[in-house]
């Protein structure tokens, strides 16, 4: 019996003559045509169509031709790569070749005999001595340096003036002039400021470089005596200030509340270091405050006061103790700073720093004057800043000198200590020009 169906090219399944899928796969095999079945029950051979399937990867599909080329090919590819591996290899191989053919001989030196040293009678000899120095001869003292106090003139002002460059020489001006505190001297008074020494010139033949570079640093340091805010260690520090030495894990938060103080009074004591997105209206400069320290970096720092204690009532026998000498509050100006302009309607504010803490009946005292009209006018504050009113500037198109100076009033005692400098600066009236 004869049997007609279609064979799948991709599964060789069989199928119904009629089908149009393959019911294995799901191949289309609309355009396959149908085989039949002989009698004896061999399937007729049928001819391959190529365009169904996936037919470059069958390896019956691969020409004659081809497969003899792609066996020349191969082994072409194996002869080039073991040229290529001996042509490499050659040069060591020859090498090894003429290693082995010509041993390396090694010729050592033959040692010679030196000459023989007869000892024999010594020959004196003269060894030449140094000559001795000349006698240094003595350099007559310079005659004292005398200055006449002006207005607005301070003791250290005038010791800078007559050359010296440290503060160690202030104790002997004034013990020289009977003076007591550094912060009073007279308008017209004489000053007498012993001349500094002269210092041995490094570049000198009898100058050591020891010598040399202790007396640079020693006058580095001496010249950043005078700047109360020099960014290095300087010798000395201001009445009411300290150093304190920053140690591993502390920050600026720390600091300000072991000496009980706040990020305003530390910035303005120490204006070489930044202080980024601090907020001064805050006691720690707010969230957003970072400040940037280093071990062993030296930072000024308000002394704390000295406790007071009750002294008990002295038997006699006792053995005298020195007492602690109490700080005290030296304020210092810093802006506006002299002669600066202001213009007709431009906030003028005073600003100052405290060396310490204001006692409970202590305040800052404010002295402004209008230096062109003689309008004089008071102020007491607390803080380390005054703005000045409107009232005090004056009405007129003019351009006015005005002069300030902020000191330590005693309400107690009505008494003023430790005034700032005179400072001055030009403010232009709110008045209208005539035309």
């Amino acid at each position: 019996m004869t049997t007609i169906y279609k064979v799948c090219p991709i599964c060789e399944a069989r199928n119904h003559r009629n089908a149009a899928l393959c019911a294995t796969c799901g191949t289309t095999i609309a355009d396959i045509l149908p085989r039949q079945d002989s009698d004896e029950g061999e399937p007729r051979a049928e001819i391959y169509e190529f365009r169904y399937g996936e037919t470059d990867l069958a390896e019956s599909s691969l020409a004659f031709r081809g497969r003899v080329g792609s066996a020349i090919l191969l082994i072409l590819i194996i002869i080039a790569t073991g040229v290529v591996a001996f042509i490499a290899l050659a040069p060591r191989l020859r090498e090894n070749e003429v290693t082995s053919v010509h041993p390396t001989i090694t010729v050592r030196p033959t040692r010679i005999a030196g000459p023989t040293v007869t000892p024999g009678t010594p020959i004196a000899t003269f060894t030449a001595s140094p000559l001795p120095s000349a006698i240094p001869t003595q350099t007559p003292s310079p005659a004292p340096c005398v200055r006449k106090v002006a207005e607005g003139d301070s003791l250290i002002a005038i010791v800078s003036r007559c050359g010296h460059s440290s503060l160690a020489i202030l104790p002997t001006v004034m013990a020289l002039n009977d003076i007591t505190d550094e912060t009073r001297v007279q308008i017209g008074q004489e000053i007498i400021v012993p001349r500094p020494s002269p210092t041995v010139d490094p570049a000198s033949a009898n100058a050591s470089a020891d010598s040399a570079s202790a007396s640079s640093k020693e006058d580095q340091l001496e010249r950043l005596a005078f700047d109360p805010f020099a960014p290095t260690l300087t010798p000395t520090l201001l009445p009411g200030l300290m150093w304190h030495v920053v140690r591993p894990d502390q920050d600026m938060i720390y600091i300000a509340a072991i000496y009980e103080t706040n990020m305003k009074i530390l910035a303005d004591l120490n204006p070489e270091i930044n202080f980024p997105l601090c907020d001064f209206s805050e006691v720690y400069g707010g969230p957003e405050c970072t400040v940037q320290l280093s071990v062993d970096q030296h930072i000024r720092v308000p002394a704390p006061t000295p406790t007071m204690r009750t002294i008990p009532a002295a038997l006699g026998s006792e053995t005298p103790t020195p007492r602690p000498t109490a700080t005290f509050n030296a304020p210092i100006a810093q802006s506006p700073a002299n002669e600066a302009y202001f213009s007709p309607f431009e906030q003028v504010t005073l600003r100052w720093v405290g060396t310490g803490w204001l006692d409970t009946n202590e305040v800052y005292r404010i002295d402004f004057t209008n230096m062109d009209s003689g309008a004089r006018f008071q102020a007491d504050t607390r803080e380390l800043f005054w703005i000045v009113p409107a009232e005090w500037q004056s009405q007129d198109a003019e351009s006015h000198r005005y002069s300030w100076q902020v000191s330590v009033l005693n309400t107690v005692s009505n008494t003023i200590d430790y005034m700032t400098e005179v400072r001055t600066f030009v403010w232009q009236g709110t008045g209208q020009a005539e035309a």
